[in-house]
C-alpha cells in the first residue's frame, strides 16, 4: 500500500469518525434539558473541521489558536478533515459568534457540527 493509499484510507476513517466518534451537543439538545444561558457553565461540543489541504488547515489552526474564551482540542486529523473538541461557556449560538469573529463558520449539519474557514 502506497503512502497516498494510506492517507486516503486515514481520510476515510476520519470522515466516518467525524459522524460517530464524538457526541455533538446541539442547541436543540440544550433546549430539551431545560438549560438556559445562565445555567450553562462549561459545555463541550465535538465538531468536524473540513478544509481543502494543508494550507487551508494551517489558516484554520491559526484562527482556532486565537479564539478568546474557547478551549480547543484537536482529537484527530487527516489531509482533508479533523475532529475538534470545543469547551466554552454559553450556547451554541455564542460559540458560533466567537468563531465568526475569528474567521470561522460553525454550522449544525445532518451529521453534526461542522467548522470551516469563513467565506471571503
Amino acid at each position: 500500500m502506497t503512502r497516498r493509499d494510506r492517507m486516503g484510507r486515514i481520510g476515510q476513517i476520519v470522515r466516518v469518525g467525524l459522524v460517530g466518534a464524538l457526541v455533538a451537543v446541539s442547541a436543540p439538545a440544550w433546549a430539551q434539558t431545560g438549560m438556559t444561558d445562565s445555567s450553562l457553565s462549561q459545555v463541550s461540543l465535538g465538531a468536524s473541521a473540513v478544509y481543502r489541504g494543508m494550507d487551508e488547515w494551517a489558516r484554520m489552526r491559526t484562527a482556532l489558536s486565537r479564539l478568546q474564551g474557547v478551549s480547543v482540542s484537536i482529537t484527530a486529523i487527516s489531509v482533508d478533515g479533523a475532529l475538534i473538541q470545543f469547551r466554552f461557556s454559553g450556547t451554541f449560538e455564542n460559540l458560533q459568534a466567537v468563531l465568526k469573529t475569528g474567521g470561522l463558520d460553525l454550522k449544525m449539519e445532518a451529521n453534526g457540527a461542522v467548522v470551516r474557514l469563513a467565506s471571503s
